[in-house]
């Protein structure tokens, strides 16, 4: 029984190994093309990898908290799909996936539109850049 599975398991492995080189896959068929790259190799316009988002994934649960930029002027506070965010203006506003990425839209007290929209960048456990529309980026480091 053991050698059976073996040997299934490796004619799975050369058939996988075969159709990822090129050429045609069984009964002489043609491989179906590649899927488009994942947005963890997709860069933002200043070059920092992506990280995806997901319902309900890792990366939820590393957005997920309070964040603040190295000079302490942006801090933002993360709690499911809700977001705050305090600096010289107060904003409220919702986290979600959009195209694989996390996108952090935001409606200030005051009106203010600076930091409206924000794409998640290089999320990791210690920090993460928000690229904003029509600003530019923010680097943030977790502040607790």
């Amino acid at each position: 029984m053991i050698k059976q599975v073996c040997k299934g398991a490796a004619t799975v492995a050369a058939v996988v190994a075969l159709s990822a080189c090129g050429g045609t896959g069984p009964n002489g068929a043609e491989p179906p093309e590649s899927p488009s790259p994942s947005a963890t190799a997709a860069a933002s316009p200043s070059g920092v990898a992506a990280t995806p988002g997901g319902s309900g994934g890792k990366a939820d649960a590393l957005l997920s908290g309070t964040w603040g930029t190295s000079t302490g002027s942006v801090l933002l506070r993360v709690r499911g799909r809700a977001v705050e965010m305090a600096s010289a203006h107060r904003c409220q506003g919702k986290v979600a996936e959009e195209d694989g990425l996390h996108v952090i839209r935001l409606t200030c007290d005051d009106g203010n539109t600076d930091r409206s929209v924000g794409r998640v960048y290089g999320l990791s456990a210690d920090g993460m850049t928000v690229e904003w529309e029509g600003l530019g980026a923010d680097s943030f480091e977790r502040a607790g």
